[in-house]
Protein backbone atom coordinates (compact mmCIF):
# COMPACT_ATOMS: atom_id res chain seq x y z
CA UNK A 1 0.00 0.00 0.00
CA UNK A 2 1.48 3.60 -0.87
CA UNK A 3 1.83 5.54 2.12
CA UNK A 4 -0.30 8.96 1.69
CA UNK A 5 1.91 12.50 1.02
CA UNK A 6 0.97 15.91 0.19
CA UNK A 7 0.82 15.24 -3.05
CA UNK A 8 -1.01 11.52 -2.98
CA UNK A 9 -4.08 9.36 -1.74
CA UNK A 10 -3.70 6.24 0.05
CA UNK A 11 -4.36 4.66 -3.30
CA UNK A 12 -0.89 5.99 -4.81
CA UNK A 13 -3.42 8.35 -7.04
CA UNK A 14 -2.59 12.30 -6.73
CA UNK A 15 -6.01 14.38 -5.57
CA UNK A 16 -7.45 16.86 -7.77
CA UNK A 17 -5.47 19.95 -8.41
CA UNK A 18 -7.41 22.81 -7.27
CA UNK A 19 -7.64 26.01 -9.39
CA UNK A 20 -5.87 29.16 -8.47
CA UNK A 21 -8.10 31.20 -10.38
CA UNK A 22 -11.22 30.10 -12.03
CA UNK A 23 -13.72 32.00 -14.77
CA UNK A 24 -17.43 30.95 -14.17
CA UNK A 25 -20.44 31.98 -16.43
CA UNK A 26 -18.69 35.30 -16.51
CA UNK A 27 -20.84 37.61 -18.92
CA UNK A 28 -19.65 40.71 -20.41
CA UNK A 29 -21.04 43.70 -22.74
CA UNK A 30 -20.08 46.68 -24.35
CA UNK A 31 -23.65 48.51 -25.17
CA UNK A 32 -24.74 46.65 -27.76
CA UNK A 33 -21.54 44.44 -28.14
CA UNK A 34 -21.78 41.20 -26.58
CA UNK A 35 -17.86 40.36 -25.66
CA UNK A 36 -18.89 36.76 -23.20
CA UNK A 37 -22.18 35.05 -22.79
CA UNK A 38 -20.82 32.25 -20.51
CA UNK A 39 -17.09 31.87 -20.01
CA UNK A 40 -16.16 29.64 -18.08
CA UNK A 41 -11.95 28.35 -17.15
CA UNK A 42 -9.90 27.05 -14.48
CA UNK A 43 -6.45 28.09 -14.43
CA UNK A 44 -4.17 26.08 -11.86
CA UNK A 45 -0.79 27.11 -9.76
CA UNK A 46 2.33 26.96 -11.55
CA UNK A 47 0.90 26.77 -15.62
CA UNK A 48 1.28 28.85 -18.60
CA UNK A 49 -2.05 29.37 -20.14
CA UNK A 50 -2.35 31.24 -23.56
CA UNK A 51 -5.81 32.73 -24.59
CA UNK A 52 -6.50 32.77 -27.80
CA UNK A 53 -9.14 34.20 -30.22
CA UNK A 54 -9.48 36.78 -32.90
CA UNK A 55 -9.84 40.28 -32.70
CA UNK A 56 -12.35 41.25 -30.63
CA UNK A 57 -13.33 38.22 -28.79
CA UNK A 58 -12.05 39.84 -25.55
CA UNK A 59 -8.95 37.91 -24.80
CA UNK A 60 -7.61 40.85 -22.97
CA UNK A 61 -11.33 41.69 -21.72
CA UNK A 62 -10.87 38.80 -19.95
CA UNK A 63 -7.48 39.44 -18.03
CA UNK A 64 -8.64 42.79 -17.32
CA UNK A 65 -11.79 41.56 -15.47
CA UNK A 66 -9.37 38.95 -13.11
CA UNK A 67 -7.56 42.36 -11.35
CA UNK A 68 -10.41 44.77 -11.50
CA UNK A 69 -9.70 46.73 -14.51
CA UNK A 70 -13.05 46.37 -15.76
CA UNK A 71 -15.92 44.71 -14.29
CA UNK A 72 -17.83 41.41 -14.86
CA UNK A 73 -21.68 41.93 -15.46
CA UNK A 74 -22.33 39.10 -13.77
CA UNK A 75 -20.83 35.39 -13.30
CA UNK A 76 -18.03 34.56 -11.03
CA UNK A 77 -14.10 35.37 -10.91
CA UNK A 78 -12.18 33.97 -8.10
CA UNK A 79 -8.63 34.27 -7.51
CA UNK A 80 -6.69 32.64 -3.97
CA UNK A 81 -10.51 31.95 -2.72
CA UNK A 82 -11.53 35.21 -3.48
CA UNK A 83 -14.72 36.20 -5.18
CA UNK A 84 -13.25 39.13 -7.11
CA UNK A 85 -16.39 40.53 -8.52
CA UNK A 86 -17.62 41.64 -4.91
CA UNK A 87 -14.34 43.21 -3.77
CA UNK A 88 -14.04 46.68 -3.35
CA UNK A 89 -10.69 48.54 -4.24
CA UNK A 90 -8.81 47.72 -1.24
CA UNK A 91 -9.67 44.08 -1.70
CA UNK A 92 -8.83 44.65 -5.30
CA UNK A 93 -5.11 46.33 -4.44
CA UNK A 94 -4.86 43.57 -2.21
CA UNK A 95 -5.10 41.03 -5.51
CA UNK A 96 -3.00 43.32 -7.94
CA UNK A 97 -0.05 43.00 -4.99
CA UNK A 98 -0.31 38.91 -6.25
CA UNK A 99 -1.00 39.26 -9.88
CA UNK A 100 1.13 41.56 -12.27
CA UNK A 101 0.66 42.73 -15.66
CA UNK A 102 2.63 42.99 -18.44
CA UNK A 103 0.71 45.45 -20.55
CA UNK A 104 0.80 45.13 -24.62
CA UNK A 105 3.64 48.78 -25.05
CA UNK A 106 5.00 47.75 -22.11
CA UNK A 107 3.29 51.06 -20.17
CA UNK A 108 6.18 52.86 -18.80
CA UNK A 109 5.61 56.63 -17.64
CA UNK A 110 7.89 58.43 -20.31
CA UNK A 111 9.16 61.20 -17.92
CA UNK A 112 10.33 58.64 -15.02
CA UNK A 113 13.91 56.65 -15.44
CA UNK A 114 13.52 52.48 -15.70
CA UNK A 115 14.76 52.40 -11.95
CA UNK A 116 11.93 55.22 -11.56
CA UNK A 117 9.45 53.05 -13.03
CA UNK A 118 10.25 50.39 -11.68
CA UNK A 119 10.04 51.60 -7.81
CA UNK A 120 6.93 52.77 -8.86
CA UNK A 121 4.73 49.48 -7.91
CA UNK A 122 7.32 48.93 -5.08
CA UNK A 123 6.83 52.35 -3.41
CA UNK A 124 2.62 52.06 -4.00
CA UNK A 125 2.72 48.50 -2.45
CA UNK A 126 5.00 49.84 0.50
CA UNK A 127 7.87 47.14 -0.79
CA UNK A 128 10.94 48.27 1.97
CA UNK A 129 13.57 50.98 2.39
CA UNK A 130 15.14 53.19 -0.40
CA UNK A 131 18.20 50.86 -0.36
CA UNK A 132 16.16 47.89 -0.65
CA UNK A 133 14.03 48.78 -3.36
CA UNK A 134 17.35 49.92 -5.75
CA UNK A 135 18.81 46.33 -4.90
CA UNK A 136 14.88 44.64 -6.06
CA UNK A 137 15.33 47.05 -9.21
CA UNK A 138 18.98 45.65 -9.87
CA UNK A 139 18.09 42.00 -9.12
CA UNK A 140 14.95 42.01 -11.83
CA UNK A 141 16.76 44.11 -14.37
CA UNK A 142 19.13 41.39 -14.39
CA UNK A 143 16.29 38.74 -14.61
CA UNK A 144 15.26 40.29 -18.03
CA UNK A 145 18.73 40.72 -19.16
CA UNK A 146 18.50 44.56 -19.07
CA UNK A 147 21.01 45.07 -16.08
CA UNK A 148 22.74 48.71 -15.61
CA UNK A 149 19.91 50.67 -17.66
CA UNK A 150 18.11 52.39 -14.61
CA UNK A 151 19.48 55.41 -15.67
CA UNK A 152 17.66 55.43 -19.41
CA UNK A 153 14.57 56.93 -20.32
CA UNK A 154 11.92 54.83 -22.06
CA UNK A 155 12.95 56.45 -25.32
CA UNK A 156 16.18 55.53 -25.02
CA UNK A 157 14.85 51.86 -25.46
CA UNK A 158 14.01 50.07 -28.47
CA UNK A 159 10.56 48.20 -28.35
CA UNK A 160 11.67 45.00 -27.06
CA UNK A 161 13.83 46.43 -24.44
CA UNK A 162 10.47 48.88 -23.50
CA UNK A 163 8.88 45.19 -22.93
CA UNK A 164 11.68 43.82 -20.92
CA UNK A 165 11.43 46.31 -18.73
CA UNK A 166 7.74 46.59 -18.27
CA UNK A 167 8.37 42.67 -17.36
CA UNK A 168 10.67 43.46 -14.75
CA UNK A 169 8.75 46.24 -12.99
CA UNK A 170 5.90 43.60 -13.66
CA UNK A 171 7.87 40.85 -11.84
CA UNK A 172 9.59 43.28 -8.77
CA UNK A 173 6.64 42.75 -6.16
CA UNK A 174 6.92 39.07 -6.60
CA UNK A 175 3.36 38.14 -7.76
CA UNK A 176 2.45 34.86 -8.03
CA UNK A 177 0.31 35.44 -11.16
CA UNK A 178 1.43 37.66 -14.30
CA UNK A 179 -0.65 38.40 -17.26
CA UNK A 180 0.82 39.04 -19.97
CA UNK A 181 -1.19 41.06 -22.94
CA UNK A 182 0.16 40.12 -26.17
CA UNK A 183 3.67 40.20 -24.98
CA UNK A 184 5.38 39.63 -28.81
CA UNK A 185 2.96 41.62 -30.44
CA UNK A 186 5.33 44.41 -32.75
CA UNK A 187 8.29 42.61 -31.75
CA UNK A 188 11.16 41.71 -34.51
CA UNK A 189 12.19 37.68 -34.18
CA UNK A 190 15.09 37.78 -32.05
CA UNK A 191 12.93 39.92 -29.61
CA UNK A 192 10.09 37.54 -29.81
CA UNK A 193 12.51 34.87 -28.98
CA UNK A 194 13.55 36.80 -25.93
CA UNK A 195 10.68 37.42 -24.62
CA UNK A 196 9.39 33.73 -24.84
CA UNK A 197 12.47 32.62 -23.18
CA UNK A 198 12.07 35.36 -20.25
CA UNK A 199 8.29 34.05 -20.10
CA UNK A 200 9.46 30.41 -19.64
CA UNK A 201 12.41 31.50 -17.34
CA UNK A 202 10.25 33.05 -15.20
CA UNK A 203 8.14 30.35 -14.94
CA UNK A 204 10.78 27.87 -14.08
CA UNK A 205 12.56 30.54 -11.98
CA UNK A 206 10.17 32.07 -9.91
CA UNK A 207 6.96 28.95 -10.40
CA UNK A 208 4.57 31.50 -10.84
CA UNK A 209 1.30 30.78 -12.96
CA UNK A 210 1.46 32.75 -16.15
CA UNK A 211 -1.70 33.87 -18.32
CA UNK A 212 -0.42 34.87 -22.04
CA UNK A 213 -2.93 36.86 -24.21
CA UNK A 214 -1.47 36.52 -27.83
CA UNK A 215 -2.13 35.82 -31.52
CA UNK A 216 0.81 34.74 -32.16
CA UNK A 217 0.60 30.68 -32.69
CA UNK A 218 4.94 30.50 -33.22
CA UNK A 219 4.76 31.97 -29.38
CA UNK A 220 1.74 30.36 -28.14
CA UNK A 221 2.99 26.35 -28.70
CA UNK A 222 6.27 27.77 -27.36
CA UNK A 223 4.97 28.71 -23.35
CA UNK A 224 1.82 26.79 -22.89
CA UNK A 225 0.97 24.18 -20.84
CA UNK A 226 -2.61 24.35 -21.88
CA UNK A 227 -4.25 27.04 -24.51
CA UNK A 228 -8.09 28.48 -24.07
CA UNK A 229 -9.43 29.42 -27.40
CA UNK A 230 -12.48 31.98 -27.25
CA UNK A 231 -15.03 31.35 -30.15
CA UNK A 232 -18.62 33.03 -30.19
CA UNK A 233 -18.48 34.37 -26.83
CA UNK A 234 -16.77 31.99 -24.96
CA UNK A 235 -14.33 29.85 -23.81
CA UNK A 236 -14.96 26.94 -26.75
CA UNK A 237 -11.69 24.99 -26.44
CA UNK A 238 -9.08 24.09 -23.42
CA UNK A 239 -6.42 21.69 -23.97
CA UNK A 240 -2.80 21.27 -24.14
CA UNK A 241 -0.34 22.35 -26.96
CA UNK A 242 -0.36 18.65 -28.96
CA UNK A 243 -4.30 18.75 -28.60
CA UNK A 244 -4.62 22.04 -29.84
CA UNK A 245 -2.73 21.05 -32.77
CA UNK A 246 -4.43 18.26 -33.73
CA UNK A 247 -7.84 18.90 -32.87
CA UNK A 248 -10.14 18.59 -35.58
CA UNK A 249 -12.78 21.07 -34.53
CA UNK A 250 -12.79 23.17 -37.44
CA UNK A 251 -13.14 26.65 -35.60
CA UNK A 252 -9.95 25.40 -33.67
CA UNK A 253 -8.34 23.79 -36.50
CA UNK A 254 -8.71 26.90 -38.93
CA UNK A 255 -6.88 29.33 -36.53
CA UNK A 256 -3.84 27.21 -35.52
CA UNK A 257 -3.44 26.49 -39.72
CA UNK A 258 -3.97 30.87 -40.00
CA UNK A 259 -6.99 29.56 -42.45
CA UNK A 260 -10.05 31.80 -43.34
CA UNK A 261 -13.62 30.77 -41.91
CA UNK A 262 -15.65 30.77 -39.00
CA UNK A 263 -13.57 32.68 -36.60
CA UNK A 264 -13.75 35.72 -39.05
CA UNK A 265 -17.68 36.26 -38.07
CA UNK A 266 -16.19 36.93 -34.47
CA UNK A 267 -13.74 39.72 -35.78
Amino acid sequence: MVEPTDDTTASGVAPPREPLIRFAGVQKRFGEKVIYEDATLDIYPGETITILGGSGTGKSVLIKMLIGLLRADAGSIQAFGKEVTRLGEPGLLEVRTRIAMLFQSGALFDSLTVEQNIKYPLREHRWGTDKEMAARVAEVLEMVGMAGSQKLKPAQLSGGMRKRVGLARAIAIQPEVILYDEPTTGLDPINVRRINGLILSLQAKLGVTSIVVTHDMDSCFTVSDRIAMLHERRIAFVGTADETQQCDIPYVREFVRGGKGTLDQDL
